[in-house]
């Protein structure tokens, strides 16, 4: 169990996760494509898709599974208590928890880039 008496939080976005409490499996995902342009002008044949970028197909690598290791916890009290919270933001597919989690996958990717107009 977890409990939080206060928690202040501006922004919460992309597929990210704000979770008080006990949760098995948790999977946030984000893809986004960020354009930035000279100038406020934007036409409607930009035409920007994720399959034109090998970032957006690519497997992720992940590392090895460790071996566990056995441990011994001593609980003080059955309730995980969080008195005061001031958070700006989470974003992308990023996860905070106040709690037991069993697994998370968190991914995110962007494309990121600059057009210039030519002189």
């Amino acid at each position: 169990m977890a409990s939080a008496d206060y928690v202040s939080l501006n922004g919460l976005t992309f597929s990210s996760i704000f979770n008080i409490g006990d949760t098995g499996h948790v999977r946030s995902t984000s893809r986004g494509i960020a354009l930035q342009k000279e100038g406020a002008r934007f036409k409607s044949d930009t035409n920007i898709d994720f399959n034109d970028y090998s970032l957006f197909n690519r497997n992720m690598i992940l590392p090895e599974t460790i071996t566990p290791v056995q441990k011994e916890t001593i609980h003080h009290s059955d309730t995980i208590r969080v008195q005061t919270l001031d958070i700006i933001g989470i974003s992308e597919a990023a996860l905070f928890q106040i709690g037991n989690l069993e697994q998370a996958y968190c991914e995110s990717r962007i494309k990121h880039f600059r057009r210039y107009s030519r002189s």
